[in-house]
C-alpha cells in the first residue's frame, strides 16, 4: 500500500502514541535488506527519560520478536507489522534476531536523542565556523552562571559610577512601590529572560546598549510623559470651562459624572477613569442629564454634546498613550539593569569557556540552517533518511525552522520519511518557545514541504478507565461549545473524543471549596486531600495507588507537610531534598549553635525540634524555661 512519506499523527493522552512510533520505527528496519538501517533514523524527543523509554522499547520489543515463543502467541504488534509489511513471521523472526545483534554492537549510532542532544552535535560540528572555543562546556545549570553573573554585577556596585547611579535608582523605584528591598533576587529573576527562547530576539537588540543609551531614554520619555499629561489636563478644563460659560451646574447632569470624569482627567486622577458607561452614554446621547432639567439647559447640553464627544475621545487616547509611556519608563531601569547583567553573562561565558544549552537553538537559526543541507550532513558524518518528532507541540517555533531544511531534503528523496507526533491538548511549553498553533496548523492546512502529508488520528485510549475517558469526552466537548470562540481550537476540542477500551469503571469526582480568606487555603485544601485519602483507603486502596497532584510546589509543600502531620507516609521531590529533612535540619541548627553559643534564633530552633519530637504542649513555657541556659 502506497503512503505519504510525511505523516503526522495527533495522538491524545492513552492512545498508544509510543507503540505507534515503535512500530513505525521497527517498519522502516523490517522493510530494508541494510541491517543497518537504524544508523539512517534520527528519533527526537524532548527529555531524557522519553530518551531511554523509547530505545528500551524498541530493544525490548525485538528481543520478543527474537525468541521462537513469538511464532506460536505472537502480540499485536508483531501480527500488525506481518499484516501491514506483508511479511511472514518466521522472516520477521529471523530479521529481528540480525537487527537486534546489529543495534547492540553499534549502540552508539542508535540515534535516538533529545532535540537538544542533536542541536549540541550540530554546535560541535559548526564550533570552527562559529568561532567558539573547539572545547567549550555546556553549561546544564544555568540559574548557577545567571546567580554568579548577578552577584558579579552587584559587586561592582561603588566602583562604576554609571551602574552605580542604575542599581540606586532600582532600589529607589522599588522603595517608592512599597517592595522588598532585596535587589538581588529582583535581579536574578530579570536574568532568566537571558535564557528564554521568547525573549532572546528581543535582548538582541539590547545587546550594544550602554547605560548612557538607556539615560537618553529615560529623559526623552519624561519629556513626552510632561507633555502627554499637560494635553490631558488642557483638554479636560476646556470641557469644563465650556461648561461653566454656558452656565451649567455639575448637578445638571446625572450623578454629576460627566463634568466629574473631566475634572479627574484635569488633576490627572486617571486609574479607573473608564470603568463607567459614560463612553456609551455620549454616544448614544442618553443618560447625560437628569429627567427634569429645565428645556433650555438640556438644549444646550445636546448642542454641546458633539464636541465634548469629540475631545472625550481625544483625551482617552491621550490617557492610555500615557499609561504606555508610564509603564514603559517605569521599566526603563530594569532594562538597563538587564543589559548589564546580559554583558557580565557574557564576560563570564567567555571566561569560562562555557556555553548555555538555551543558546543553541537561536546559533542554529542565525549560522546554520541558512548552509546548504548536504554541507551540514558533510559536517556531521552522517546523513539521515528518517525523521521522527515526538511530543510535537512542544517543539519551539525555532526549533521547528532549524528542522524543516534537514527534513525536506530527506523527504525530497524517494526513501525519506518524516513522522511527527503531537497532542496540541498537552503543550506546556510555550513559556520556552512552545507553539500549540504550529501543530495545530501542521495538523489542519499547513505543510511547509512539498510533497502531500498524511494526517492520521489515534481515537482510542488505551491507558483510562472507563468513566475517566467519558468525563474527558464530556469536558472536552464543554470546552469547544462554551467556551473557545478560536474555530482551530474549537474543532480541535471538538474532535477530541475518545474510545473506550477498558471496561474498568473508574471514578471521577470534582470538589469545589468555599475559601473566605486566602491565609485558609492551604490548611482548607489539605484537609480535604486527607479527607479523599482517607476515603479511599477506606474503600480498599493502597497509599502506592494515591497520587496528589497540585499547580504550584508552595501547594505541594503545605500539603505535604499536612500530610506528614497526620502520618501519612508521603514521597515527593520535595521531602527528599536534606534540607526539608527535621532531623537534618536540626542536626546543622545544632552544630550552628556549638560555633555561636549565644544565638537565641538558633536556640529557638534546636528547642521547637525538640518540643515537637517530645510532644510538649505548653512550647512558650519548654523555651522560656530551656533559653537562657548555657
Amino acid at each position: 500500500m502506497q503512503t505519504s512519506h510525511f505523516t503526522i499523527y495527533n495522538a491524545s493522552a492513552g492512545s498508544g502514541k509510543t507503540y505507534t512510533l515503535v512500530k513505525e520505527y521497527l517498519k522502516i528496519l523490517f522493510s530494508s535488506n541494510n541491517s543497518e538501517q537504524f544508523k539512517r533514523i534520527l528519533a527526537i524527543t524532548f527529555t531524557n527519560k522519553a530518551v531511554a523509554e523509547m530505545k528500551s522499547r524498541i530493544i525490548e520489543t525485538l528481543k520478543i520478536f527474537s525468541d521462537t515463543a513469538i511464532l506460536e502467541n505472537p502480540d499485536s504488534m508483531f501480527e500488525t507489522i506481518c499484516s501491514e509489511l506483508q511479511i511472514g513471521p518466521q522472516s520477521l523472526h529471523q530479521k529481528s534476531k540480525k537487527l537486534l545483534n546489529t543495534i547492540i554492537h553499534n549502540y552508539a549510532a542508535f540515534d535516538i536523542s533529545t532535540i537538544d542532544g542533536f542541536t549540541h552535535k550540530l554546535i560541535r560540528t559548526f564550533a570552527y565556523d562559529l568561532k567558539l572555543p573547539l572545547n567549550f562546556e555546556v553549561e546544564l545549570d544555568q540559574d548557577a552562571l545567571l546567580n554568579e553573573a548577578v552577584d558579579s554585577l552587584i559587586s561592582k556596585a561603588g566602583t562604576d559610577t554609571a551602574l552605580t547611579k542604575v542599581l540606586v535608582d532600582f532600589a529607589i523605584e522599588k522603595a517608592d512601590d512599597d517592595k522588598s528591598y532585596d535587589m538581588s533576587f529582583d535581579f536574578n529573576k530579570i536574568a532568566k529572560l537571558l535564557v528564554n527562547e521568547n525573549d532572546i530576539p528581543f535582548i538582541e537588540s539590547l545587546k550594544d546598549k550602554a547605560l548612557d543609551d538607556f539615560k537618553v531614554l529615560k529623559r526623552l520619555l519624561k519629556s513626552d510623559i510632561k507633555k502627554a499629561e499637560s494635553t490631558i489636563g488642557k483638554k479636560a478644563r476646556t470641557v469644563l470651562k465650556c461648561i461653566e460659560d454656558n452656565s451649567l451646574e455639575f448637578s445638571d447632569f446625572s450623578r454629576s459624572t460627566l463634568p466629574n470624569h473631566f475634572k479627574k482627567a484635569s488633576e490627572l486622577n486617571i486609574d479607573g477613569l473608564y470603568n463607567n458607561k459614560l463612553e456609551e452614554n455620549i454616544s448614544e446621547r442618553k443618560g447625560i442629564y437628569t429627567g427634569k432639567l429645565e428645556a433650555s439647559k438640556a438644549s444646550i447640553i445636546e448642542n454641546l454634546l458633539p464636541e465634548i464627544e469629540t475631545i472625550f475621545h481625544q483625551i482617552k487616547h491621550a490617557v492610555f498613550h500615557l499609561k504606555f509611556l508610564k509603564g514603559f519608563y517605569k521599566n526603563i531601569t530594569p532594562l538597563s539593569v538587564l543589559s548589564a547583567i546580559n554583558k557580565e553573562l557574557s564576560f563570564l561565558k567567555e571566561d569560562q569557556n562555557k556555553m548555555l544549552i538555551s543558546e543553541f537553538n537561536a546559533i542554529i537559526s542565525k549560522e546554520i540552517r541558512n548552509q546548504p543541507t548536504p554541507f551540514i550532513y558533510e559536517r556531521i558524518g552522517e546523513k539521515f533518511n528518517h525523521y521522527f518528532i515526538d511530543e510535537f507541540q512542544d517543539t519551539s517555533v525555532m526549533q521547528w525552522e532549524n528542522l524543516i531544511p534537514l527534513l525536506g531534503n530527506s523527504l525530497s528523496t524517494e526513501t525519506g520519511r518524516t513522522m511527527l507526533v503531537g497532542d496540541a491538548k498537552q503543550a506546556i511549553y510555550r513559556w520556552r518557545g512552545g507553539k500549540a498553533e504550529q501543530f495545530i496548523g501542521l495538523f489542519n492546512k499547513e505543510n511547509p514541504f512539498y510533497i502531500k502529508k498524511r494526517v492520521e488520528n489515534l481515537p482510542s485510549n488505551f491507558r483510562s478507565f472507563k468513566e475517566i475517558v467519558h468525563f474527558n469526552n464530556g469536558f472536552f466537548k464543554f470546552l469547544a461549545t462554551q467556551v473557545f470562540n478560536n474555530p482551530d481550537y474549537k474543532t480541535l476540542y471538538d474532535n477530541a473524543n475518545q474510545i473506550i477500551t477498558k471496561d474498568d469503571a473508574g471514578y471521577v469526582e470534582l470538589s469545589f471549596l468555599d475559601i473566605e480568606k486566602d491565609d485558609d487555603r492551604d490548611d482548607i485544601f489539605s484537609g480535604n486531600v486527607l479527607k479523599t485519602i482517607q476515603k479511599c483507603l477506606e474503600n480498599g486502596f493502597k497509599l502506592e495507588d494515591i497520587c496528589v497532584l497540585i499547580r504550584k510546589k508552595k501547594e505541594g509543600v503545605a500539603v505535604a507537610n499536612y500530610l506528614s502531620q497526620n502520618h501519612i507516609p508521603i514521597i515527593s521531590s520535595e521531602t527528599l531534598l536534606i534540607h526539608n529533612s527535621p532531623e537534618a535540619v536540626f542536626i546543622n541548627d545544632l552544630l550552628a549553635l556549638l560555633i555561636q553559643p549565644k544565638n537565641n534564633e538558633l536556640k529557638i530552633k534546636v528547642l521547637n525540634f525538640l518540643a515537637t519530637l517530645f510532644n510538649i504542649d505548653d512550647k512558650h513555657a519548654f523555651f522560656s524555661n530551656h533559653i537562657k541556659l548555657p
